[in-house]
């Protein structure tokens, strides 16, 4: 697995939780909206490591 995909989910996850903190504050209705807005990205950054992972396989499987 390339390291830049590998890390993504890893990425989302540390922005996620620096914004939790420092807004650890604010009213519940804005965290709950962070929280998904959490979840959402970091299913974008697994689906994104899943396609390259897909396409990288795909690729070292084709025989020339």
């Amino acid at each position: 697995m390339h390291a830049p995909a590998a890390a993504a989910p890893c990425i989302a996850r540390t922005i996620a939780r620096f914004v939790g903190q420092v807004l650890a504050d604010t009213p519940a209705n804005i965290l709950r909206t962070l929280r998904v807005l959490r979840d959402e990205q970091v299913k974008r950054a697994r689906a994104v490591v899943e396609t390259v992972v897909a396409l990288h396989r795909s690729a070292s499987s084709v025989t020339p």
